[in-house]
């Protein structure tokens, strides 16, 4: 069954008029003469059953069919035009890509990474899109993402990328060196990550042991915020070790007990399924996963 939409030509005719306030600027726009563009007009009315501007002397305002219409088509113009970009470049090694990642994952492993790449293909553009939340990772945004956590990814197709390693962490100043007794770290305040309440729950389990007690410690919404308050000693906190291994080989941090954890949550990397096959995606996709198999660099 044919669909029922008007030319693009004239939604794009409107659009254009709709922002300028004016069929003259509206016309020069879109490249035409000011009759054609109101033909285009006065068609896209005709078809609606709608009036869409007030026709003022030289300016035209939106009625309120035109301001909804406005409202709901923009997004979706912007989204075609998405469309068609990534249509018109799926074959080209070259470009930008987005690349989703948590704050401090993104600026800790990531970003080090992406100074090699850039070596390695300097004409591809990488743009980096950070989310707190595995909720907040957007399809229409990021070309791949990394995740932690437990598949399945709906949408996404996921590659195992990295295990995570959980290790508990203090302030040389707070403790005068690394306990044998895992219960003792309850003692200090045991700092905890909003999305990562069970971190604790997990390390102690992992070790066959009962958690004394549920951890009372601050929050921190950001890994950067929670390595920072252990560093100034305001607790214990069980972290990924990944994330401190510049902390720990700088002595900022010790290793407070030597129980290390590897649990079955990992860290993966997603393409959206829609963008899978994408030459630049795919190349980038196989750097990345050659760079965590290599375990190198911080």
């Amino acid at each position: 069954m044919r669909r029922k939409i008007p030319p693009t030509s004239a939604l794009l005719c409107f659009e254009a008029a709709a922002r300028a306030g004016s069929f003259a600027q509206g016309a020069r726009t879109m490249n035409l003469s000011q009759s054609a563009f109101s033909r285009q007009i006065q068609s896209l009315e005709a078809q609606t059953g709608q009036t869409l501007f007030k026709r003022e002397r030289q300016r035209v305002q939106l009625t309120g069919a035109g301001r909804m219409l406005l409202e709901e088509l923009s997004p979706q113009l912007e989204a075609l035009e998405a469309t068609f970009y990534r249509l018109r470049t799926r074959d080209n090694p070259y470009g930008a890509l987005n690349i989703g990642t948590y704050p401090t994952l993104g600026s800790r492993w990531l970003m080090p990474r992406l100074a090699l790449l850039a070596q390695a293909q300097p004409r591809l553009t990488v743009n980096t899109i950070t989310y707190l939340d595995n909720d907040q990772v957007d399809a229409g945004l990021v070309d791949l993402a990394i995740v932690q956590g437990d598949p399945p990814w709906p949408g996404f197709r996921a590659d195992l990328l990295m295990p995570e390693t959980l290790i508990a962490v203090a302030a040389p100043g707070l403790l005068a060196g690394p306990l044998r007794n895992a219960a003792r770290l309850l003692e200090v305040p045991a700092l905890q990550h909003t999305t990562r309440l069970l971190s604790w729950q997990i390390w102690f389990d992992d070790m066959g042991e009962t958690l004394p007690a549920r951890p009372t410690g601050p929050l921190f919404s950001q890994f950067e915020m929670l390595i920072d308050a252990v560093k100034y000693g305001h607790g214990a906190a069980i972290l990924p070790e990944l994330l401190v291994r510049r902390e720990l080989a700088e002595g900022t941090l010790i290793q407070a007990h030597p129980h290390r954890c590897t649990p079955a949550s990992a860290y993966y990397l997603l393409t959206p399924q829609a963008k899978a096959g994408t030459s630049r995606i795919e190349r980038v996709r196989s750097w990345l996963l050659r760079e965590a198999a290599a375990g190198t660099g911080t």
